[in-house]
């Protein structure tokens, strides 16, 4: 039980203050994008196999591991939808373990505010369940989301042009909002030669291009960022309260109709970094004696130009009545380096710790990429 409010303490007091501060970020989640439509999927894997020299094979290695996240949202003035799954793979000595879970709702908002109500579903499961979990869920809420990724491109057009000189100063926000929004509508272009097109109207305008022309190389620049899908920006928050009902139990238990509450935070403090953390808590009439908690935090960007890092925590806790309860709980840690045009490091550090564990798993993965030709 004092874990269990040191955790939820943590993520209280963690995601107001970052919440509170949002105002003081710059200007990436100031940024209100007519309609919001995100999607962001990432995958890493490994695997290592060796068969050694003896015939009871006890140095053989069997290993390797799956990690794959993603998330969906959709917010428009009256509705909206959200998805998120996660999945985790360890293969060791053989032996299979995993730990998932999913979770989406639709949102029908009040005219004109943040307040809504919602339908949704969340599914778990992992290797220490006896089956997967099902529940779904409806009630009430506060907050939205809003994808800033065409902002985010903007930044990082006018980055490349003042590094290229191309620019003799930093646009003001008025213009890199113009161009934030042209770049939100490119479905309304023909092609991205159009769009590009629109986009040089737009700074040459500006007053702010020192030979009254952008180049051949500035305008390839200006479309290589546009073209960029695997960054995408989200900011915002939302506080959900509700009841539900268990259609399926992890422990083949009885079904019973559930307490909801959760909070999902997402921050864009730079156009290369994204914040992004959730906490779902969902328990019987029989509060905090048959529930569970399930908190997420993921933290990507980039140090320089040449090295990237990403960390994550995932902790799930289940709760059974009269017994002890199930904790999992993982940190994973990423470095990549790009050492020169043709060549990058990737460094990889990933602990998990389960209930049932003696001391906490540990791995070290190294790979190197090198693009000979």
């Amino acid at each position: 039980m004092k874990k269990l409010l040191g955790i939820l303490t943590i993520f209280a007091l963690w995601s107001a203050e970052i919440v509170l501060a949002q105002p003081r970020i710059g200007p990436l989640c100031g940024y209100t994008p007519p309609r919001s439509e995100f999607r962001d999927l990432k995958l890493s894997a490994n695997y290592r196999y060796y068969n050694d020299q003896f015939r009871d094979n006890r140095d053989n290695v069997n290993s390797g591991s799956l990690r794959a996240s993603f998330s969906r949202l959709l917010d428009a003035p009256a509705f909206g939808l959200s998805q998120q799954a996660n999945l985790k793979l360890d293969l060791t000595r053989d032996t299979l373990n995993y730990q998932a879970d999913g979770a989406m709702n639709v949102r029908a908002y009040l005219e004109q505010t943040n307040f809504f109500g919602f339908v949704g579903a969340e599914a778990q499961g992992a290797t220490t369940f006896i089956s997967p979990g099902l529940r779904v869920s409806a009630g009430l809420g506060y907050g939205r989301f809003k994808d800033v990724t065409a902002l985010s491109k903007a930044l990082k057009i006018q980055e490349r042009l003042l590094g290229l000189k191309a620019l003799a100063a930093p646009l003001p926000a008025a213009v890199l909002f113009e161009l934030a929004d042209t770049i939100g509508r490119r479905v309304e272009f023909p092609d991205i030669a159009s769009l590009v097109q629109r986009l040089e109207e737009i700074i040459e305008a500006s007053g702010f291009v020192p030979q009254g022309q952008l180049g051949a190389v500035a305008l390839l620049r200006i479309e290589e960022i546009v073209n960029e899908t695997a960054d995408e920006k989200l900011c915002g928050w939302e506080l959900r309260l509700g009841v539900g009902y268990e259609l399926l139990d992890p422990y083949k238990g009885a079904r019973d109709w559930l307490t909801l509450a959760s909070f999902e935070y997402a921050l864009a403090p730079a156009p290369r970094s994204q914040f992004k953390s959730s906490l779902r808590f969902s328990s019987s009439l029989a509060l905090l004696e048959d529930y569970v908690l399930i908190a997420q935090a993921n933290y990507a960007f980039r140090i320089s130009e040449s090295i990237d890092a990403q960390a994550s925590y995932n902790f799930v806790r289940t709760q059974l009545q009269a017994r002890t309860p199930l904790d999992i709980q993982s940190i994973d840690l990423r470095l990549t380096f790009q050492v020169q045009a043709n060549l990058n490091l990737a460094i990889q550090l990933e602990f998990t710790l389960a209930s049932d564990f003696e001391e906490w798993t540990q791995g070290l993965t190294i790979t190197a990429n090198y693009d000979l030709f």
